[in-house]
């Protein structure tokens, strides 16, 4: 007698649960759908954003023909006169057979890049960067074209309201009995089924495909749009530590080194060291203002970030103030701060994850759409019961 109301107990547990669950898959998925539609089929469009401007783009291609790189000042002087600029922000040396980018930065409204011949120097194209169909894209995936500090908040929170109702999916889809048949239905799409059958396949067994996948995109996204979510992996990862950030500064008394250019010494030391520029992309960073510094970033795996590093250097004396820890050496929280950018768009494992992660990405667009193809398919059977 014990045993049969103890199963009736959790039989009646597990149905709350379930309708919990379904309550919550339902409402939150209405409530967000509008916005991971948007999110997803944005960040689909930018999975491929480096292959589809090198595919399409003529200056982002520079030929070598034996010749070396030349120095960044020669290169920022060529854009400086080529497009009447005061300035410039950066000289970015991408590999063998591309294009420099030389961008210059007044504000967020104004900032223009610049392509140049890394071997020759001859200016190549100019676009202010508002004006590009990736960044569009960009502006769009992280806050819905709207004022940032209404659309970020408004993109962080739908997704962790996706991942809500992809674990309450989870829940759902699981079947209460392992036969033959509940397996087909779980894990088989039937396309010469109705369209309602149809319907529902898409939405539940491309739902479960994508799980792992959809999460690790929405979660690490949810890094870059929630302060508290970021400081909570990163805390959890270094295992109680919290982020540390210093600014550092050069000092304004010191004055500039006789008439050498400060960097073309930088590019110099670059040189000496073990990095390749063929093979690895370099930046050099301009000091914004008296007391700002020189940044010099080295990637030595293009097409990820998690292994770049970045050093800063004083203005006039160069001398090294913050370098970056080696990626192996660096604590849980500071790799997974590194490593989440190339997790969130799929470049971690190169073509093949990209290829995933934009699957992924489509997928998650339509389940919103069959979801809600789903609800009304219900209430409209519902309305036809209540009128009989």
């Amino acid at each position: 007698m014990v045993r049969i109301t103890s199963a009736k107990l959790i039989k009646k547990k597990r149905s709350v649960f379930y309708r919990i669950s379904a309550w919550l898959h339902l409402w939150l998925g209405l409530i967000s759908g509008i916005v991971v539609v948007i999110v997803s089929l944005t960040g689909a469009a930018l999975t491929f954003e480096e292959e589809w401007r090198y595919l399409f783009q003529p200056y982002q291609h520079a030929e070598s023909q034996g010749r070396s790189f030349l120095p960044p000042s020669v290169l920022a002087d060529s854009v400086k006169k080529a497009y009447q600029l005061p300035g410039v922000s950066a000289v970015m040396y991408r590999g063998k057979d591309r294009s420099a980018v030389v961008p210059w930065y007044r504000d967020r409204a104004n900032l223009l890049v610049n392509y140049v011949d890394p071997y020759t120097g001859k200016a190549l194209y100019s676009q202010r960067l508002n004006d590009d169909f990736f960044r569009m894209m960009i502006v769009g995936h992280y806050e819905l074209w709207l004022p940032r500090k209404i659309g970020k908040p408004v993109v962080a929170y739908s997704t962790l309201i996706f991942v809500i109702t992809l674990i309450t999916g989870m829940v759902l889809w699981w079947p209460k009995k392992w036969t033959k048949r509940s397996r087909d239905q779980s894990f088989l799409i039937r396309f010469k089924a109705s369209f309602k059958r149809l319907n529902y396949d898409l939405h539940n067994v491309l739902g479960f495909y994508s799980l792992l996948v959809a999460l690790v995109l929405a979660l690490t996204g949810m890094v870059y749009g929630m302060e508290w979510f970021n400081n909570a992996v990163y805390w959890t990862a270094s295992g109680g530590k919290k982020a540390e950030f210093t600014r550092v500064m050069s000092d304004t008394t010191l004055t500039p080194l006789n008439d050498q250019v400060e960097e073309d010494l930088l590019y110099a030391r670059l040189q000496k060291t073990q990095v390749n520029l063929e093979d690895e992309h370099a930046t050099i960073g301009y000091p914004r203002g008296d007391s700002g510094t020189w940044i010099l970033t080295v990637n030595p795996k293009p097409g990820t970030r998690y292994l770049e590093t970045t050093q800063q250097f004083e203005q006039h004396s160069l001398k090294l103030l913050q370098a970056d820890i080696p990626y192996a050496r660096a604590n849980g929280g500071e790799q997974a701060m590194r490593i989440n950018y190339d997790l969130h768009v799929g470049s971690i494992g190169g073509i093949t994850t990209k290829i995933i992660a934009f699957l992924v990405c489509m997928i998650s667009a339509s389940l919103p759409i069959t979801g809600l193809i789903i609800w009304l398919g219900k209430k409209k059977k519902a309305k036809k019961k209540a009128v009989s």
